[in-house]
């Protein structure tokens, strides 16, 4: 059984890495390529579009994956299904549904491997990335305005260049519910506390302006670190962890946020919707070898497996819609193609094969 075991683990790795290998090289191609438009641009050159698109493999690992895990064992076990391996293999005693449920294992150690790994690496260097490619484009980095109001203030900053910088910024303090005082800023960075450049303050009282050098202002009294990120990062760029306390920091706040909330779940149950997507494509490995092309049936259940994620973002869409919580919304979507996958068991399986 352990020979067994590790001879199926073998196959499985051998086809994975092959798949995520020839996905990573095609994204990757296809991402440089789209950043080629911009060469030229301010500092962009061609060495940075190259560092970008290197320091992106990580998320694109994570991205990937699960389709990699797909592909992998539909091409590992539909070769030993071709060459009779299976047959040979539930002859010594390892019958069909023994089978899946080792297929099955296989899948949840790697997808749990690729995501811890995935989850504690790819954040930084997806910000270290986006970095990179803001500061080198300059006036072609994140034009969206942030505004924050705070208990006596109210920042509004035009430009984000990363989360800890930001350009054209504009405090408005407010004391008994009238404007005190408006400070302008070219430019702040965060380094313990944000340091403001470029300072002009309007005295509303006595309507007098007074230009600064440089301001510091508290991390307490500035736009909090969580909003800025998020405004910056990607939700899949984030670790759960950081997931995890923009929940916390948005309940505190009263906001909706159940976008966030799915992005999190959908992270912390990945091993399991990936176990589910080949629970989904592996019943079309077990039917009659000759009822139908094996190559066909390598591509149904590849194309049945991908509809996972694209069916089960539209059910989870719905479901916040019918405003049921992010949890549950993610749980359904997984819950319903748990039972397609096992309606094809039946149906494609049980219906060709003594089990």
């Amino acid at each position: 059984m352990n020979k067994i075991f590790i001879y199926m683990f073998k196959k499985y790795l051998l086809g994975f890495f092959l798949t995520i290998s020839i996905l990573i090289s095609i994204n990757l191609l296809i991402i440089f390529l789209s950043e080629l438009r911009n060469l030229g641009i301010n500092e962009y050159t061609l060495s940075l579009i190259a560092q970008y698109t290197l320091f992106l493999i990580p998320q694109n690992f994570l991205d990937i994956f699960p389709y990699a895990l797909l592909i992998g064992s539909m091409i590992a076990f539909g070769s030993m299904a071709y060459h009779s391996e299976i047959l040979a293999i539930n002859s010594n005693g390892v019958g069909v549904r023994k089978t899946i449920f080792i297929i099955m294992f296989q899948t949840f150690l790697l997808a749990s491997a690729f995501t811890y790994v995935g989850n504690h690496i790819s954040p930084q260097f997806s910000v270290h990335a986006q970095e990179i490619k803001n500061k080198a484009l300059k006036k072609n980095s994140i034009n969206q305005e942030i505004w924050f109001k705070g208990k006596d203030y109210i920042i509004n900053a035009k430009r984000m260049i990363t989360d800890k910088h930001l350009e054209d910024i504009e405090i408005i303090n407010i004391n008994n519910g009238s404007i005190n005082s408006i400070i302008n800023a070219e430019v702040a960075t965060y380094d313990t506390n944000w340091i403001l450049n470029g300072i002009k303050i309007i005295d509303i009282n006595t309507n007098q302006i007074v230009n600064k050098e440089t301001l510091n202002i508290s991390s307490e009294k500035f736009i909090p670190s969580q909003i800025l990120k998020n405004k910056f990062n990607k939700k899949r760029h984030q670790s759960i962890e950081s997931l995890y306390a923009n929940i916390i920091f948005y309940n505190e706040l009263g906001i909706y946020y159940e976008e966030h909330k799915v992005m999190f779940w959908q992270k912390m149950l990945l091993p399991i919707s990936c176990c589910i997507i080949v629970f989904v494509g592996i019943p079309f490995l077990f039917t009659k070898i000759r009822s139908t092309n094996q190559s066909q049936k390598i591509i149904f259940g590849i194309l049945f497996g991908i509809t996972y994620f694209v069916i089960s973002s539209i059910i989870i869409n719905m479901c916040l819609i019918l405003n049921i919580s992010a949890l549950i919304s993610v749980l359904i979507s997984m819950g319903i193609f748990f039972i397609f996958g096992y309606f094809l068991f039946n149906k494609l399986v049980k219906s060709h094969i003594h089990i």
